[in-house]
């Protein structure tokens, strides 16, 4: 049974709680606006760049980039001068929150919501595997080693259901959030309580090393929070692509089926931040599986959304359909067989997008790849899961009054 939680505060974590809010140096910043020309979204030209940050820097609301931006984080990788303009960008959208408050909408897709969300009517559709494996992950682990699954694999536990974890503890907290989503959102002191909390709970369990499965969990937890948020995470963080590669050289995931054909990568927001090292393990990991690479026009640093991004900057259900939509062609056109995706909002979606869009490639996640190799069929549930997917967040919707009307936290 899961350990029984007390009421807890998170304020002896950090005293930054109470900091304001401010990542973005205007005394790093050149003003070069090469952060903005370079943007896989914006693409500002060269000219317009420089004036569109010193304007954000100003506090204005600058439409052609924040009406416009998925969250890919890609300006602070590309900023030479180490100033976070995507700290700047939170700026704003922090302003927009605390003037205006988010969607109500919104909060359907935040786990720990008392009220209607996306997980809680999904329960009915998960198989009884299923529950029974999220219950067992929900226990506190017995060791210092986890392979911690953040919120968006609860969606789709069928994944993690895989021998190639059968020598590590899965940990999963259902009360527990890194904080990325209130982050991308502007929701700044939510994030930090979210992140602090967690980092918390890994104290009190006693876990010291953290196999992050999202990429998101991975980059929130190693520069995301220490950097925006003040909150340091006492623990080593492993990447799941790196864990995978190291258990391929070490011999403890023995392939037993070389794979052939064309892949194709659908980097992730995070992938950014968590730079070219880990962009390029993905692909390592591909090509030691027999695979061969095939890139999107834009991919690694560069990577377009797969769609999920897009309603942060104007709330619009359109400009998901309209990314997501782009992205499901741009991967028929590499001609791949298939597409990998290494994040599971981007599997989720893709695979989503694949029910309107049938002749775009078969989405798996890097996960179900290695177990092919290894010579285990994976749980693959994806068509139904995504149908699933639909009807709960309908659901949620509906039981919240079908309510758009913006709210505070």
């Amino acid at each position: 049974m899961p350990q029984s939680r007390r009421p807890r505060t998170i304020n002896a974590m950090t005293n930054k709680r109470a900091m304001p809010f401010h990542p973005y140096s205007r005394k790093r910043c050149e003003l070069c606006g090469e952060c903005l020309s370079r943007c896989p979204v914006v693409r500002a030209n060269h000219e317009e760049a420089p004036g569109m940050v010193r304007a954000l820097a100003a506090g204005e609301h600058v439409g052609e980039v924040l009406d416009r931006c998925t969250g890919c984080m890609s300006c602070d990788a590309f900023c030479s001068s180490g100033a976070s303009p995507y700290g700047l960008l939170l700026e704003r959208y922090h302003e927009r929150y605390l003037e205006r408050g988010i969607p109500r909408v919104f909060c359907n897709a935040m786990p720990q919501r008392e009220g209607p969300n996306i997980w809680r009517s999904l329960e009915r559709w998960l198989s009884p595997r299923e529950k029974q494996d999220l219950a067992s992950w929900s226990s506190p682990p017995s060791g210092e080693e986890v392979l911690f699954l953040g919120c968006n694999q609860r969606l789709t536990p069928y994944i993690a259901d895989a021998r190639l974890f059968d020598d590590i503890e899965i940990f999963s907290d259902p009360d527990e959030c890194c904080g990325e989503y209130y982050l991308r959102l502007g929701l700044i002191e939510e994030a930090r309580r979210k992140a602090a909390s967690l980092a918390l709970r890994f104290r009190e369990l006693g876990v010291k090393k953290v196999v992050a499965f999202c990429p998101a969990c991975q980059n929130t937890m190693q520069n995301l929070a220490p950097r925006l948020l003040g909150v340091d995470f006492d623990v080593e963080v492993t990447g799941l692509v790196d864990w995978l590669a190291g258990r391929l050289a070490s011999g403890e995931i023995v392939p037993v089926k070389r794979m052939t054909g064309a892949v194709a990568v659908q980097d992730p927001c995070h992938a950014s931040g968590l730079g070219p090292g880990a962009i390029e393990s993905v692909r390592d990991l591909l090509r030691l599986l027999g695979l061969t690479v095939t890139e999107f026009d834009n991919s690694g640093m560069r990577a377009e959304c797969c769609g999920l991004g897009a309603s942060l900057g104007r709330y619009r259900l359109r400009d998901v359909v309209k990314t997501g939509a782009r992205r499901s062609i741009q991967s028929r056109g590499t001609g791949a067989a298939l597409t990998c995706a290494w994040c599971n909002g981007c599997y989720m979606v893709m695979n989503m997008f694949r029910l309107v869009n049938p002749v775009a490639p078969p989405v798996y996640h890097i996960v179900e790849l290695v177990q092919i190799a290894a010579g285990e069929k994976p749980r693959r549930k994806v068509l139904a899961r995504g149908v699933q997917l639909l009807a709960s967040a309908v659901e949620a919707s509906a039981r919240d009054g079908l309510s758009f009307g913006e709210v505070h936290l």
